[in-house]
């Protein structure tokens, strides 16, 4: 009789394991022949995506000890860059933060390894108008690994150690 219930102990133990969840790749092959839909196996290189893999929203934090040493001056930049039409792209640029409160807009040379903003007009609620049309504010390039660095002009940010060239300063938070 133990021999039996044994038995019967390691047979239902037997077939709970074996009824676990097993992890599978998704399988293609199955697809109804009506949708026409293909795996997408290709890799997106930055060079087919072109100038529209700017697209898209970064942003730039920066933080400085205070004068008397207390508390801290920080500022936040958004940039949005947005496509104006097939061919063309355009820019808005937020900066708030310790006694700032910049927005500009820009029109965008780019290809799709770099990037230049052109100051064209500031938008509402700007505090100080320092750029005139034309004035090249900045430009950003990435390598093949899509890291950006920043290549700083007219705007710059407000930590001097933030202001050399080519670092990575704006992250792309959204496409």
């Amino acid at each position: 009789m133990k021999l039996i219930k044994l038995f019967i102990i390691i047979a239902i133990f037997a077939i709970f394991i074996s009824c676990g969840k097993k992890e599978e790749a998704p399988r293609y092959e199955n697809q109804s022949s009506t949708q026409n839909v293909q795996p997408n196996t290709q890799n997106n290189s930055s060079k087919d995506i072109g100038k529209n893999w700017w697209i898209g929203r970064y942003s730039f934090d920066e933080s400085a000890k205070n004068v008397s040493g207390d508390g801290s001056q920080s500022w936040s930049y958004i940039l949005d860059v947005k496509a104006l039409d097939d061919e063309n792209l355009i820019a808005s640029l937020q900066v708030d933060g310790f006694q700032t409160m910049t927005r500009l807009e820009a029109k965008v040379n780019a290809t799709a390894m770099d990037i230049e903003f052109v100051f064209d007009k500031y938008g509402k609620d700007n505090m100080f108008e320092k750029y005139k049309k034309g004035d090249r504010l900045f430009a950003m390039m990435r390598n093949t690994d899509n890291v950006v660095m920043t290549n700083w002009d007219k705007l710059m940010p407000n930590v001097v150690t933030n202001q050399e060239s080519g670092k990575v300063m704006f992250k792309k938070i959204a496409s």
